[in-house]
Formats: structure tokens, C-alpha cells, sequence
């Protein structure tokens, strides 16, 4: 728990570091199918179902976003995109923020104890604890904030 939470919001100030760098008018491009202001949308709706996930694991009970999960997340991610739904970079970014305050205050105050407590949570063979389920969205924010950047240097 210790680590994980600077990592966490070392990602989360990474990923807005990369969208700021972004110029103004790519912002709304598509990258891959999906537009950087997409790709932000979906992390606040990830970061709001991981509180959600958090909780539920918690309670035994395996987060209700795996029932996408054969879809590879593409309906949660829609409902995010559209729910989220400005095209502007600094209101995005401040739901961003809001959001992620939100899952960071959460996991700041939960029990030590719970990060890895084996709650019998089960996807297939996989155990599903609340320190896994941060790593991947940490995984996310990293894997994106790479994407963009990636793509940003092919814009010049």
C-alpha cells in the first residue's frame, strides 16, 4: 500500500502532464479509433467503477464491470465516453482530477490490511484483490499516456 499510492498518483499526474503537452486542435483526433479527450473520459469512468470494484471485492463479491469484461470493457468504456461527454481539455482534466482524488482519498483511508486480503474474489483462475485491481489501472494510465505520446511525436 505504501508504494502503491505514489504510484498511482505518479501515473495520474503523467498521464495530464501528456494531454497538457498535447497540441490544442489533437486533443480531439483520433488515435486508433479513440481520441486523447476519449481516452480521458474513459480513465474518470475507470477511475469512479475502480472505487466501485474496490468496494465490492471487499464485500466478497467479484466487481460488476467483469460482466464486460468478454467484450474487452468496450460497453463501460462507451458509457464513459459518452457520459464524460466536453470537448474541452481543461474541464476534462478537472473531472480527471476529481475522479482520481476521489479513488485516492478512498484507498487512503481503507484498511492496510485489505490491499492484499484474499476476499474470495475469483475471474476464472485469476484471485482479484484490491491491490491487483489498482495495478491495472495504473497499467492503464501508463499504457495510454505511452499511446498518446507515441502518437503525438508522428503529428510533428
Amino acid at each position: 500500500m505504501d508504494k502503491m499510492i505514489p504510484k498511482l498518483s505518479q501515473a495520474a499526474m503523467n498521464y495530464r502532464e501528456c494531454i497538457l503537452e498535447l497540441p490544442e486542435d489533437a486533443f480531439l483526433k483520433p488515435i486508433n479509433g479513440w481520441s486523447p479527450r476519449d481516452i480521458t473520459a474513459h480513465l474518470i469512468g475507470w477511475n469512479r467503477h475502480t472505487i466501485t470494484g474496490c468496494r465490492q471485492i471487499r464485500m466478497g463479491n467479484l466487481p460488476s464491470y467483469f460482466s464486460d469484461a468478454p467484450n474487452d470493457y468496450k460497453n463501460i468504456n462507451d458509457e464513459s465516453v459518452a457520459l464524460y461527454f466536453s470537448q474541452d481539455r481543461e474541464l476534462l482534466l478537472a473531472e480527471l482530477e476529481t475522479s482520481y482524488l476521489s479513488l485516492e482519498n478512498f484507498v487512503q483511508f481503507m484498511d492496510p490490511d485489505d490491499w492484499t486480503k484474499d476476499f474470495g474474489v475469483r475471474y476464472g483462475e485469476h484471485t482479484i484483490t484490491i491491490s491487483n485491481t489498482i495495478e491495472a489501472l495504473i497499467q492503464d494510465y501508463d499504457e495510454h499516456c505511452q499511446e498518446i505520446r507515441t502518437w503525438s511525436i508522428n503529428l510533428t
